[in-house]
């Protein structure tokens, strides 16, 4: 995902937390907008997403970000 966010950064960290608390199916309603927003699937997403909670690099396996 950072590769299509540029400046956003911030609210690219700041959306990952808040759907942090969600289940996946919950996150990728939410994630969902967001990734066709800045043109990045919603695997890719949802992976950073794994990432961002879990820190396991692992999470972004078969993903290219």
């Amino acid at each position: 995902m950072a590769r299509g966010l540029g400046a956003d950064a911030a609210t690219e960290r700041a959306a990952l937390s808040a759907v942090g608390r969600l289940s996946d199916s919950a996150a990728a309603d939410v994630l969902a907008p967001l990734c066709e927003e800045i043109g990045e699937p919603l695997e890719n997403g949802l992976a950073a997403r794994r990432y961002a909670i879990s820190g396991d690099r692992r999470a972004l396996h078969g993903t290219v970000l």
